[in-house]
């Protein structure tokens, strides 16, 4: 990764344009801390809709299989998913270090390989297994639109998520060959996922059946003393339950019938009623209580700066020379 900056010299201070970001050669775009995508991945309800896209991952055969192998996932999902949850956000909040955590998570996954039951070597960095990970992304937020936003996506709407996707996917190193440009694509491309690679096996399953009972993983309770456990299952339960009507809301119809999973007309009711509860919280909430630490920051910070940009506007310098441009036209590394 380098870092490309053409300066202007003759410009005004802090006039200049922006760095140009460069990974592996090809320029790559950070997310904007004011976007759609920021807007929904800095609520702390991202953690609860994470769920339908982790499970779509596991409908995958080789991340099923690496993940078997090498995860953690049984013995401490309530870590995997804060972790998933971290690295997210600095993917989309975290400038320069969006950068740097694509370059981890790739150095973190490159060792995990392994032959699977069939005697076919498998990587967790497989092109097809990796592409999958970040396009769940996108395919939980837009399905979670009515929850999210109380309405679906508009057109404009998810071309912009499409847009943002694309740029976490070169951002965490994803091979774009074959990804998705619009959405017409996208919709193509999970098609054939849905016909031809994912699978409903036997983890995922019991992973439903487990949510939908408000059943905590056991291997992840036997840490704990039997009164502990007891307790700590009653206590997490209609938290668990809740992740289930989550999960099932943001799912696609066709994954549903996959894991033959009914959404009862009441469980669409109840879900609806919850998320509207959490949105009018969000109203009249203060930011600082309803968004990750990260992204209330990050999203201060950005609001500080445009204001400072309305304030230049209004220098005398820009009276004289109205035509000039705020910043210089961004130059293309070559």
């Amino acid at each position: 990764m380098t870092l490309a900056q053409h300066e202007n010299q003759n410009a005004p201070r802090g006039l200049g344009p922006e760095p140009e970001i460069v990974v592996d050669g090809e320029p790559v775009e950070l997310i904007s801390p004011d976007s759609l995508t920021a807007e929904m991945v800095g609520h702390w309800t991202y953690l609860v809709l994470e769920a339908a896209a982790f499970l779509m991952q596991g409908m995958h055969p080789v991340i099923a299989d690496v993940t078997d192998r090498y995860s953690i996932a049984r013995t401490d999902p309530g870590g995997r998913a804060i972790r998933s949850v971290d690295s997210v956000l600095r993917w989309t909040y975290g400038g320069l270090e969006a950068v740097e955590e694509g370059r981890r998570l790739r150095s973190l996954h490159q060792p995990l390989t392994m032959r699977n039951a069939e005697g076919k070597h498998v990587s967790a960095l497989d092109p097809g297994a990796y592409q999958w990970v970040i396009a769940t992304a996108y395919i939980t937020t837009v399905n979670a639109g009515p929850l999210l936003m109380g309405r679906e996506f508009t057109v404009a709407e998810q071309e912009e998520l499409l847009r943002d996707n694309r740029r976490i996917a070169k951002l965490v190193r994803v091979p774009m060959k074959g990804y998705p440009e619009t959405r017409e694509e996208f919709d193509s491309y999970f098609d054939r996922m849905i016909e031809t690679v994912l699978v409903a096996g036997p983890a995922t399953m019991t992973s439903v059946d487990q949510l939908r009972h408000g059943r905590p993983e056991p291997e992840s309770m036997t840490k704990y003393s039997p009164l502990r456990r007891a307790v700590l299952t009653r206590a997490m339960r209609p938290g668990l339950r809740m992740i289930h009507l989550a999960m099932v809301a943001a799912m696609d119809p066709r994954i549903r019938t996959m894991l033959g999973i009914e959404f009862t007309p009441q469980e669409q009711v109840r879900t609806r009623r919850v998320f509207a509860a959490i949105r009018l919280a969000y109203r009249v909430l203060p930011d600082r209580l309803t968004y990750f630490p990260l992204a209330y920051h990050a999203r201060k910070h950005h609001e500080c700066i445009q204001a400072m940009q309305r304030r230049e506007l209004k220098s005398a310098a820009y009276r004289v020379r109205p035509k000039q441009p705020l910043r210089p036209a961004r130059t293309e590394s070559r």
